[in-house]
């Protein structure tokens, strides 16, 4: 018997359970005791992202009958209150299958090709090729290119990881695929996982967890179908599939990449990397749930769709903290339209927007939405940076017409317009004392977000459909004017004596007094604060 390792039976999804110890789990195991796992911890956040969507495509067929004949809000209700996942259905299909998750099976390994081979038989070494490495000297990750070993579990992991995130550019050369042209495959684009701002709902455990980014599309495609589910692959493109996937299952399992893990007695020494199949990136808004949109219109004119909108993934900026474009992450009941075409400008995450429209089920929780996203390096040949961000809020805020959601857009307007009265007296000050306007201006608005920050996060649970909205953005209103003037304060001190001297610059006199005191009055006009209201307990 050859070797062996199956996924559903075999340890391999790195957890963290609710009394903080970490385990290895099977899949089996990760939904029977989902209620006690508190999340997915592996080796970094993109691979907890790719590992969470197998387990979310397992999901979705075994409820598929019941969403496609039941009121969706009534079905997830009896699910969350139930107290537990319906391990028996689980199990079912989990045996029905049981055989396409076996990493080394001889005719179909798990998202893998059997017998894959190069063009000049050889194979390549692990590290850099299926472990992502950062060359940059300040990464937030840096996998060694050294690896000489994995074991099974691990191995599983990064294959999951690379199908989902893999960088672009030449890969091996495929025996069998028609598109090898000299020994070399070229590239086809990053893994679809890839592109997207990803983003996800956390609860208190991974059930939780999982019922929440459970989100099947009204209209779901029967063709919609997981990898396993499917014919294996061969080297060659799947003729059967052609190059567009029917749904949220297809992209959660989409193999990009022609892999094949090489196992050497207890662990995996070699691998294969060749390009899989594209995904026709701007065609994939009602099939994606994990990822906000974006209208391109340059999308547009290459894939000539003729008037057609087309939206690409909206990416997060890694510069910023999340909850800095949170507006634009939620359902919005008046979506700006694009003048010329008249469609909307952008698309929330259809996993929000779900939220919201289960926010009566959920009246008394906190939920964390997470985002997961790489940056990539020159040509989208290299990674960059992994990053993740995380917020709590209520998912009331959800709602498009709720006065939650209101709450949290009028907030986030007005505070950047605070912080940009503290970069304009960074700026001002700067002229003053014979400095650059511009590197001013861009410090103290770093700054100015970076200490609201934790104020922030403290302050978003407060933001509830049944609250006192009055109250909850006064208190806003009085950290934000707390702390912005003693950054100002702050600013003064550093400022050297020559700032006390007016002078006329471009017509407009500037000194230090005069420019704090537009600060002041420009920073109560944006955050203004009520002293008669009720204090921030």
């Amino acid at each position: 018997m050859g070797t062996t390792f199956n996924l559903i039976d075999d340890p391999w999804i790195v957890i963290r359970t609710v009394d903080g110890d970490s385990e290895v789990v099977s899949i089996r195991d990760a939904f029977a005791r989902s209620a006690d796992i508190r999340r997915i911890a592996g080796d970094l956040p993109t691979q907890d992202f790719a590992v969470l969507r197998i387990l979310l495509a397992i999901l979705y067929q075994v409820f598929r009958e019941r969403a496609a004949e039941g009121d969706r809000i009534e079905v997830f209700e009896g699910l969350w209150e139930s107290g537990d996942l319906p391990i028996d259905e689980i199990d079912r299909y989990l045996e029905h299958w049981h055989g396409r998750f076996d990493l080394f099976d001889e005719t179909h390994p798990f998202m893998q090709v059997a017998g894959l081979a190069s063009t000049t038989g050889e194979a390549k070494p692990l590290g850099g090729i299926l472990i992502p490495d950062s060359p940059g000297d300040n990464s937030l990750f840096t996998m060694s290119r050294n690896v000489r070993e994995l074991d099974y579990g691990t191995a599983a992991r990064w294959l999951v990881h690379c199908q989902a995130y893999d960088y672009d550019g030449i890969k091996t050369g495929i025996s069998g695929d028609p598109r090898t042209k000299g020994g070399r495959g070229y590239p086809i684009g990053i893994g679809w996982t890839g592109w997207l701002g990803g983003l996800y709902l956390e609860g208190s455990n991974l059930r939780e967890t999982l019922l929440l980014n459970w989100s099947p599309p009204d209209d779901h495609d029967a063709a919609d179908r997981p990898l396993w589910e499917r014919q294996p692959l061969t080297p060659a493109p799947r003729p059967s599939i052609g190059t567009a996937p029917c749904g949220p299952l297809d992209l959660f399992t989409w193999p990009v990449r022609h892999i094949r893990l090489i196992p050497d007695g207890d662990a995996v020494r070699q691998v294969l990397v060749g390009i899989g199949e594209a995904v026709p990136k701007a065609w994939q808004l009602r099939n994606e749930p994990m990822t906000a949109w974006r209208l391109s219109p340059t999308q547009m004119v290459k894939e000539k769709s003729e008037g057609t909108p087309l939206y690409m993934p909206r990416s997060h900026d890694h510069s910023r903290s999340m909850w800095r474009g949170l507006a634009a992450l939620l359902p919005d009941p008046k979506p700006a339209v694009d003048s010329r075409i008249g469609h909307p400008l952008s698309y929330p995450a259809q996993i929000l927007d779900t939220l919201g429209h289960r926010s009566e089920v959920l009246p008394d929780r906190m939920f964390a939405v997470v985002s997961v996203g790489v940056e990539y390096g020159a040509n989208m040949s290299s990674f960059g940076e992994i990053f993740t961000d995380r917020v709590v809020l209520h998912p009331g805020i959800a709602v498009a017409e709720g006065n939650a959601r209101a709450a949290i857009v009028e907030v986030l307007d007005r505070t950047d317009r605070a912080v940009a009265a503290l970069a304009s007296l960074a700026g001002d000050l700067a002229i003053a004392g014979g400095g650059d306007r511009a590197p001013a201006m861009t410090r103290a608005r770093e700054r100015g977000y970076a200490v609201l920050d934790q104020y922030f996060r403290q302050w978003l649970p407060m933001v509830r459909t049944d609250c006192d909205f009055d109250d909850v953005l006064n208190t806003w209103y009085r950290i934000g004017l707390e702390v912005l003037a003693q950054e100002a304060d702050a600013l003064l001190d550093q400022a050297s004596p020559r700032t006390r001297a007016v002078k006329i610059v471009d017509g407009k006199t500037i000194s230090a007094g005069q420019s704090v005191n537009w600060f002041h009055y420009n920073v109560r006009q944006h955050l203004p604060y009520r002293k008669d209201a009720e204090e921030w307990q």
